[in-house]
């Protein structure tokens, strides 16, 4: 029943993204039918949504919903007031237990980890990676608790960009047209866009927690720190509106098989064909607005380093479906540089490749 109802929440996400991903799709290519409904992202809203309409929550699920809540809250308070040290001591021991305790996501793991390493599952060093991947997730769980807390002077200490970066980044925005800003779910995210944001306008494409308290708590704690969160409802007006203000939307795309539930491409990643979603492609080919791919790797003292690569343009031919390919490919190579220096960085808990089917 758990397995049941944790696929159910997985295809209401996924119903919601495949929203915003058509809808882009079809104004990148006039040919592609539009989704029905007011607006183009869904079918409309209220009653006549299908995956909004009854989306009432059973008793049980306010009650885990709100325990999640309150625990988060309530280790948000304790990583705020105790010295950093000991939230990233307690993090690293929080990481080693995940690892140990949580077989299913530590093997997935392991098998995204052999791909990068090009060595298999069961090596020493991709297990050494992995075990380390669950500690640095750990980290940045603590640091998103503390980030409400942060000043924006020590937010500047703490994320260092360097002077190629930012001219990367001022030199895409120099067009108008706004700039598209790729990463994945690598180093924190969160801290480097804030620390952008600071400069640049941010507008970030992300799907809605079950837990909407939650959901609404992490969206404050972003909006303090100038970084605005767009949900899947919606969201295609005001992306393009964002970009003609010429600010910056941000999204992750190491979604891997999954994307096959959006529009997609396939692209080589470490040597070996996956799944990509083709949003950013689609928004730029649409806006004319550069991408820019980058991340924020982690430092040894928990600083971190900002880089973002030369802009990507897309082409704007007749043949719509090449363009965006290439363009995925150029996003996927870039993202693949950062994952090559720091895979431990890389929080990639669901199955990146294509799982072979396993013989009985």
């Amino acid at each position: 029943m758990l397995q049941a109802r944790a696929r159910s929440r997985a295809r209401r996400h996924d119903r919601r993204a495949v929203g915003v991903f058509h809808e882009v799709a079809a104004a990148a290519d006039p040919r592609r039918p539009r989704p029905s409904g007011r607006g183009g992202l869904h079918p409309g809203r209220g009653s006549e949504d299908p995956w909004r309409a009854g989306r009432g929550l059973t008793v049980r699920d306010r009650l885990v919903h709100g325990t999640g809540y309150w625990a988060w809250r309530a280790a948000a308070v304790l990583a705020q007031r105790l010295p950093a040290w000991v939230s990233y001591r307690a993090a690293i021991a929080g990481g080693e237990m995940a690892y140990l305790l949580w077989p299913k996501r530590r093997r997935i793991a392991k098998e995204n980890l052999a791909v990068v390493l090009a060595r298999p599952p069961q090596d020493v060093e991709v297990a050494r990676i992995a075990r380390r991947s669950f500690r640095n997730f750990a980290k940045y769980l603590v640091e998103i608790m503390r980030f409400p807390r942060l000043r924006m002077d020590e937010l500047q200490r703490m994320v260092a960009i360097d002077p190629r970066s930012w001219s990367n980044l001022r030199a895409a925005r120099e067009h108008g047209r706004g700039v598209i800003f790729v990463s994945l779910h690598f180093g924190n995210f969160e801290m480097g866009g804030a620390r952008i944001a600071d400069e640049m306008p941010l507008n970030v494409i992300a799907d809605e927690l079950e837990n909407q308290r939650l959901m609404d708590l992490l969206v404050t704690n972003r909006a303090h720190k100038n970084v605005h969160i767009l949900t899947p409802e919606g969201s295609v007006k005001r992306v393009l509106q964002a970009l003609r203000r010429n600010e910056m939307v941000g999204l992750l795309m190491d979604l891997g098989p999954r994307a096959k539930e959006l529009d997609h491409v396939q692209a080589t990643f470490f040597g070996e064909p996956t799944s990509f979603p083709t949003i950013a492609a689609n928004l730029a080919r649409v806006s004319g607005a550069p991408i820019v791919v980058a991340a924020v790797t982690r430092e040894r003292d928990n600083t971190f380093r900002g880089v973002a690569l030369p802009p990507i343009f897309v082409e704007r031919t007749r043949q719509t479906a090449r363009d965006i390919e290439h363009a995925t490919q150029a996003i996927v190579h870039g993202l693949e540089q950062f994952v090559r220096g720091d895979p431990d960085q890389w929080y990639i808990f669901r199955p990146m490749w294509p799982v072979p089917e396993r013989a009985d």
